[in-house]
């Protein structure tokens, strides 16, 4: 059995004997010549063997001389590596397909990147990419397919819009944590000094639209990007631009400065030591900072925001801004506990409301509720609940009843003793799923005057005998009218299906330390409950229920 290569072709030269060949034998024989790689021709070994076996029978029967009959075939042949390309719909991926060689030449990084050029792809070429490919390839075994993405379009970035930035930093949001003196040492009751500014300081500024950066596809086409808007101010109370730069907005009074959406404003600033019957009721536009506390029964509503220092057990406390009390919030129920309770002390913030201890008390803020210590049998009404500092969450969160737009984290939620805690995560979804019920009332009632304007229309061809008819087409004119209003509500009740998806799946309770039993969690119509207590946890919706998940 003799192997020889000619123009990247094996054959094989076989004398007949009356010894029997085999297609392992053949296949051993290529090996041993050094062409175990090559691209075994199937066919020609099985035509191979055929002949060879027809004059293996003339030897055997004498009728032919050993050896005198000699079969020659091309039973393999080397293939070099086979290379081809794919691009994805946008033209964003490029991903390269290698066949590996038999026998042949493996590919190289240069002829792929030069193959790909030829095709058009000329951007975005990822050398680890291609080089990691190649000697994959290069160490494969024969007839390999192997693949990669080797070049990757530059996605179009649009422009942003103008941009503000607050420079003043309490003025976005005035976090109720003590300041730290040093390492071992901090005052729990000195929550720094309440912001203010003077006439002429400046508040805030404006940085221009940025025009965009292109996109580029792999095989270089651009796309411009959408520039960014120039937003105007949007000018409060006791602010004004800046007459050297239209772009720098300045306190135009004394007062306490408030950042407001693509602006800000300065609230005047009402002082009082205490809020009690010597003071009566605090009504004012601006900002209120009340240095000492606010006893029972009072009232103080202001148009910015509202600092206490003290201890707050007032009647209600309602700010168009900020709420913040360095002292504790101390009320009582005023009827049996529910999710309707009724308390003696009622907090309001536009904003955020920040406070240390609470308790029997009812919060609505559209911003966070942030409690540093604890937060005993209250009413809650906010985007988000934190109990703790910002960085650890360890609060205490005891009894109540919480509706909340987005989450909440604390470090213990719930008592051994203290009765069921409700959590609804619908703040947001209710509103939703009431629409939903609407519009699915309505399309109700639309499918009901579909089926009653079909009957009447089929009556009427009867009686006309398919005559064309002013009331055939009024009655399909409005046929059509709901049928196409039945399409509307159908696609608005998807619409706010997958609203409500997405919002449930960002909603989260986060726990760190202990999670007790008798916590009830809503989101949305799915209700659990916690029947045991819980190390660190997070309740989350997982394949369209909420779970309690180790943390």
């Amino acid at each position: 059995m003799e192997f020889t290569e000619h123009d990247n072709k094996i054959t094989i030269k076989v004398p007949v004997t009356a010894d029997a060949i085999s297609a392992t034998i053949v296949k051993q024989g290529l090996s041993e010549a050094g062409f175990s790689r090559c691209l075994l021709l199937q066919n020609q070994l099985d035509n191979l063997l055929a002949e060879y076996q027809q004059f293996q029978q003339k030897v055997k029967a004498l009728t032919l001389a050993e050896g005198s009959k000699v079969l020659s075939y091309v039973i393999a042949e080397k293939r070099n590596a086979q290379l081809s390309f794919e691009l994805s719909d946008d033209k964003m991926i490029a991903t390269a397909v290698i066949t590996a060689a038999y026998g042949g030449a493996p590919l190289s990084a240069n002829e792929l990147v030069k193959a790909a050029q030829q095709l058009g792809i000329v951007f975005g070429f990822s050398k680890d990419n291609i080089i990691h490919l190649v000697q994959q390839a290069s160490r494969a075994e024969p007839g390999g397919r192997l693949k990669a993405e080797i070049a990757h379009g530059r996605p179009v970035k649009d422009g942003i819009n103008s941009r503000f930035e607050p420079l003043i930093s309490d003025m976005v949001r005035r976090r109720n944590q003590p300041l730290i003196e040093s390492d071992a040492k901090a005052d729990l009751r000195d929550f720094g000094a309440i912001p203010s500014v003077a006439k002429g300081q400046p508040l805030m500024r404006r940085y221009p639209p940025t025009s965009g950066e292109a996109g580029v596809d792999v095989t270089g086409q651009q796309t411009a990007p959408v520039p960014g808007s120039v937003l105007d101010w949007q000018l409060g109370d006791g602010v004004e631009i800046s007459s050297d730069d239209p772009d720098l907005l300045l306190a135009a009074q004394d007062g306490l400065p408030r950042a407001i959406d693509n602006g800000a404003t300065v609230d005047d600033v009402f002082t009082v030591k205490n809020v009690d019957l010597s003071s009566g009721h605090i009504v004012f536009k601006g900002a209120v900072v009340i240095n000492g506390n606010v006893t029972a029964g009072m009232k103080v509503i202001a148009g910015g925001n509202v600092f206490i220092k003290g201890v707050m057990e007032g009647l209600l406390v309602e700010a168009g801004g900020d709420i913040s009390i360095s002292g504790s919030i101390i009320g009582h129920q005023l009827n049996n506990p529910s999710a309707d309770a009724e308390y003696s002390t009622v907090l309001r913030a536009a904003g955020d409301i920040n406070c240390h201890i609470a308790q029997y008390s009812a919060f609505f803020c559209n911003g966070q509720l942030h409690v540093s210590k604890y937060l005993m049998h209250c009413a809650v009404e906010a985007e988000t609940v934190v109990a703790g500092t910002v960085d650890k969450p360890q609060g205490k969160i005891v009894g109540g009843h919480l509706l909340l737009g987005q989450g909440l984290s604390c470090g213990q939620l719930g008592s051994p003793s203290s009765g069921v805690v409700h959590i609804s995560l619908n703040r947001h979804l209710t509103p939703m799923m009431q629409q939903q019920e609407t519009l699915r009332t309505q399309l109700s009632q639309c499918k009901v005057s579909l089926a009653d304007l079909k009957e009447r229309i089929e009556k009427q061809r009867k009686l006309l005998a398919g005559q064309a008819d002013e009331l055939v087409q009024q009655l399909e004119q409005d046929f059509a009218e709901q049928r196409q209003l039945a399409h509307t509500l159908v696609q608005e009740i998807r619409s706010l299906e997958e609203q409500k998806l997405k919002i449930l799946s960002q909603l989260q309770v986060k726990v760190s330390q202990q999670l007790f039993s008798a916590v009830e969690f809503l989101f949305g119509k799915e209700v659990i409950r916690s029947r045991r207590e819980y190390g660190p946890s997070l309740i989350v919706m997982q394949d369209g229920h909420p779970t309690i998940s180790p943390l």
